[in-house]
């Protein structure tokens, strides 16, 4: 998985206040980003009691969390039907009132099953307070990954803590996917498609027919 570890870290008031930390390099075709999170399946490894499980980390008020009940590694998946244009995963996190439940490292990990998942991006917090921007964009390019799954991993906690808490998690991609089913073809060379942009619908059926009449 290649990767841009930028780390952005800006106070919100709530869930929708993501915008404020994307970074700036961001190609103009893939703006404005959409908030893809409630297209995937989401679970978590452990959940402390009712009220601090699934519903309390995709809540709208970062004054609601997940709060993990059991050994680390603590896991939230996230696990998409199909292969998903992928550019970042916002955290927001909040060292302030959380102190030692805290992440202070983290894996992501990307794939295309539960049983296919990459190495891991390693990612590492100090005090965090605020929105925690995941780059996991290509580091050649800027486009997004591609992936069906997305495994987050909480591998320590600030002061050695054992539980964890995160306050909010949004999955981003693209406005529009860059990939068709007949994008490479219609690219042409090897290495093409990376720079192959999805055309207006208005032109897809052009494209679409093309690609028919080729074969």
């Amino acid at each position: 998985m290649e990767t841009d570890d930028q780390d952005v870290r800006v106070t919100a008031l709530n869930g929708y206040d993501w915008p404020v930390a994307l970074p700036k390099n961001i190609h103009e075709a893939d703006l404005p980003m959409r908030d893809i999170s409630f297209q995937a399946v989401w679970t978590v490894s452990s959940c402390k009691s009712e009220g601090n499980g699934i519903h309390e980390l995709l809540h709208d008020s970062v004054d609601k969390y997940w709060q993990s009940d059991g050994p680390q590694p603590h896991t939230v998946t996230i696990e998409f039907p199909r292969k998903t244009d992928i550019s970042f995963v916002m955290m927001y996190l909040d060292f302030k009132n959380d102190e030692s439940y805290t992440p202070s490292k983290i894996i992501v990990h990307l794939g295309s099953s539960l049983v296919h998942l990459d190495d891991g991006l390693p990612v590492e917090f100090n005090e965090p307070t605020g929105w925690q921007l995941i780059d996991l964009r290509s580091r050649r390019t800027n486009r997004p990954s591609r992936a069906m799954v997305i495994q987050l991993q909480v591998v320590h906690n600030h002061q050695n803590g054992r539980d964890t808490h995160i306050r909010h998690i949004r999955v981003l991609g693209p406005s529009r996917s860059r990939f068709v089913s007949h994008a490479r073809l219609h690219a042409g060379r090897p290495g093409a498609v990376d720079d192959f942009v999805l055309p207006p619908v208005s032109d897809l059926n052009k494209l679409i027919s093309s690609c028919m009449a080729i074969r």
